[in-house]
């Protein structure tokens, strides 16, 4: 098992949905014209999408703003600074700040045209949720 399904199933009060298909990634990242990173992909055919401690993570087999690629569409579409080669993981919702990943699995946090590093990996951007709960 993937160190972020390790820390997803520690998690106290989650909350998900099931797993997607491969079929549903591949349309997924056709759509964006991204490749998702294996922690994204390993997350989403475990888990589609996930809330816990009021931090809810985009994934696939939902509808509406959690849904990865409507998520990730509608940014693109309100924002021209959005980078191509990321998708949404999380909308903070507090003045315009996102949360996206890059092909790599780089975690940046977005607002307008301000792009930050915040995390090497999705597992660590990971971690950094659970301790909001602290």
């Amino acid at each position: 098992m993937s160190n972020i399904l390790t820390k997803i199933q520690g998690i106290s009060q989650l909350y998900h949905v099931s797993g997607c298909t491969d079929a549903q990634l591949e349309d997924a990242q056709n759509i964006l014209g991204i490749k998702f990173p294996k922690d994204f992909v390993d997350y989403v055919k475990e888990y589609g999408a996930i809330s816990f401690y009021a931090t809810e993570w985009t994934g696939l087999n939902v509808d509406g703003y959690i849904n990865v690629v409507e998520a990730t569409r509608i940014e693109r579409e309100m924002n021209e600074h959005f980078p191509s080669d990321c998708f949404v993981i999380e909308n903070i919702g507090i003045d315009g700040l996102i949360s996206v990943v890059n092909e790599k699995g780089q975690v940046f946090s977005l607002q307008y045209d301000r792009k930050k590093l915040v995390c090497e990996n999705l597992s660590e951007y990971l971690d950094m949720c659970i301790a909001r709960k602290k």
